[in-house]
């Protein structure tokens, strides 16, 4: 997680109101998320607010370990003589609900600083004390929305299907926020992948709507199957969570040697493979196909045991399960055969031999296609 500057060559003249955009998402998630919790106090939900409460905190506590990774490099030299204001600038940046807006916007104002170098394309001139903003705030991004935007979500939706009172306006404006966060960030953290660099905008705007099918039949599975079955929610995803963690070291283990580094990543992004679990894997290749036949599998079974309960007396019942069932199968399809078509395109463009003119018998190399 070294800071590196290579992330600059993906910048482009419109990047500063990209980094805009998501800074406002980014604030608007926590308030919305954090009003929503008064209403649950309120309202004498305590168990709500409290589990809603210790959603809002968790990511607190990762967000500073992720800063002081990403931005070690750039202010040792400046802050050795002091270490006590390095230590003041991760509580500042990191422990609070807003890191991954404020990671945001430092891009924000970098790509404004910076916006003539940016439409000139001399990306060169960039400071290398720079290289680790993006890195940082896409890994505080993804780490907020799966620390707290899809946990939230979950909570929200929960308490709408449930609840006796009248649903609140803030609940109707914090659950579209925290899901579109969630799909932003989503997407965003694909850059982290090996298999999303270099990617033209159709493909990520094909990604974009992927997630949205992917995020959302998940999200409702679960969030539906807590209806019926309570805290056995997290039986389950643990169990997910085992199961890919033990056949990706597997997979790992049988095509090379095993290092503790890998076991050590492995338990790391442990409670995050519940929601995305095809990120941070070696052998993503190998593993595309067992992940989303899970996937699809394990939402099925969820929202049919929702379906077929004693709490599902609702009219939004059989919509709800008809739309989890196919958007399992149509996003986990696109993203198989998206990911596919890219790895052969790639594979095309590098064992593409030279084409031969036979009017004037001289070899010319075909353009590569850049995806």
């Amino acid at each position: 997680m070294a800071s590196e500057l290579g992330w600059v060559d993906e910048l482009k003249w419109y990047s500063p109101f990209v980094f805009l955009f998501g800074a406002i998402v980014g604030f608007a998630d926590p308030i919305t998320d954090i009003l929503t919790l008064v209403e649950f106090y309120r309202a004498d939900h305590k168990t709500w607010f409290g589990v809603g409460l210790a959603f809002v905190i968790l990511p607190c506590l990762m967000y500073p370990v992720v800063y002081v990774l990403y931005n070690w490099e750039s202010h040792d030299h400046l802050e050795e003589a002091s270490p006590v204001g390095f230590t003041l600038r991760v509580f500042l940046w990191g422990l609070n609900p807003f890191s991954a807006a404020f990671a945001r916007l430092r891009c924000f104002i970098f790509c404004l600083k910076n916006f003539k170098k940016l439409r000139r394309g001399e990306k060169s001139e960039f400071s290398e004390d720079s290289g680790g903003l993006l890195p940082h705030s896409e890994w505080a991004l993804f780490l907020e929305a799966t620390l707290e935007s899809a946990p939230q979500f979950i909570i929200q939706l929960y308490a709408v299907s449930v609840q006796q009172e009248p649903v609140q306006i803030i609940q109707m404006i914090s659950l579209p926020v925290s899901f579109f966060s969630l799909a932003w960030a989503s997407t965003a953290a694909d850059e982290l992948s090996v298999d999303c660099s270099d990617l033209k905008a159709k493909h990520k705007v094909l990604r974009f709507i992927t997630h949205l099918f992917l995020l959302s039949s998940r999200l409702f599975a679960v969030a539906f199957f807590t209806v019926s079955y309570k805290w056995w929610i997290i039986s389950v995803l643990m169990i997910h969570s085992i199961a890919i963690v033990t056949t990706d070291n597997i997979l790992v283990c049988l095509g090379e040697n095993c290092g503790a580094v890998h076991v050590g990543n492995s338990a790391l992004f442990f409670c995050l493979y519940w929601l995305r679990d095809d990120l941070f894997l070696k052998q993503f290749d190998k593993f595309l196909l067992f992940s989303n036949v899970l996937f699809i599998v394990e939402n099925i079974a969820m929202i049919l045991k929702y379906y077929f309960s004693e709490f599902s007396n609702t009219w939004y019942s059989l919509p709800v399960t008809i739309c989890v069932c196919l958007f399992s199968v149509l996003g986990s399809t696109i993203r198989v055969i998206h990911y596919r078509f890219l790895t052969k395109e790639e594979s095309n463009d590098a064992v593409s031999p030279p084409s031969v003119n036979n009017n004037n018998l001289s070899t010319t190399s075909e353009p590569s296609v850049v995806i």
